[in-house]
């Protein structure tokens, strides 16, 4: 039988996915509502951006992934975090397609980080992790939404508004959280 706390922790992570779903939860850059579970001393500038994607016009499977990894995933973390990545996952020849047609791709990793299977070792990393309620069956799924989403977001014309968008979330979070943003990204001795 569940203890009083678990429920509570139950109750609270529905309500944080229920929320990314309303039409009117569009939260705004740097909210920290009581719907994140993610402690202000954990947050990363990916946390301050938008909470939800328009998934209207993805393939249906795409569209059931989506509510499976924002139910699933905001248990342990905003659902912004992924949501405003940098990671991009192209497969090897899509990789030296973009090195030639969209070379600004690679110019700066933490605005867009393109690389060969990293969405599939992030959820997988996410998978282990204690407590973490993404079961094998979700996996794959959620792992082949966010690489749909990601190529349909950070690439071609729309990849031009996201590179703006994660540069301003780098900045703000620069600005307003300077001991985060040395420890995130001091470079390396």
């Amino acid at each position: 039988m569940k203890s009083k706390a678990a429920w509570g922790l139950a109750a609270l992570a529905i309500f944080a996915s229920g929320r990314m779903f309303a039409e009117d939860a569009k939260p705004a850059a740097g909210d920290k509502s009581e719907a994140s579970l993610t402690k202000v001393s954990d947050l990363y500038p990916n946390d301050m951006g938008p909470a939800e994607i328009d998934v209207s016009a993805y393939p249906k499977e795409h569209r059931q992934a989506y509510r499976t990894f924002a139910f699933k995933c905001a248990a342990c973390h905003t659902i912004a975090r992924p949501i405003n990545s940098q990671f991009l996952e192209l497969t090897e020849e899509e990789l030296a397609k973009a090195k030639k047609e969209d070379p600004e791709l690679f110019l700066d990793k933490n605005i867009t980080l393109p690389d060969l299977l990293i969405w599939n070792r992030y959820v997988k990393r996410m998978m282990s992790k204690a407590g973490c309620p993404v079961k094998k069956e979700d996996g794959r799924p959620i792992w082949e939404f966010l690489v749909y989403d990601s190529k349909a977001r950070k690439t071609g014309e729309n990849g031009k508004e996201f590179r703006k968008m994660r540069t301003k979330l780098l900045q703000e979070f620069k600005e307003h959280h300077p001991d985060g943003y040395a420890k995130l990204f001091a470079p390396a001795k």
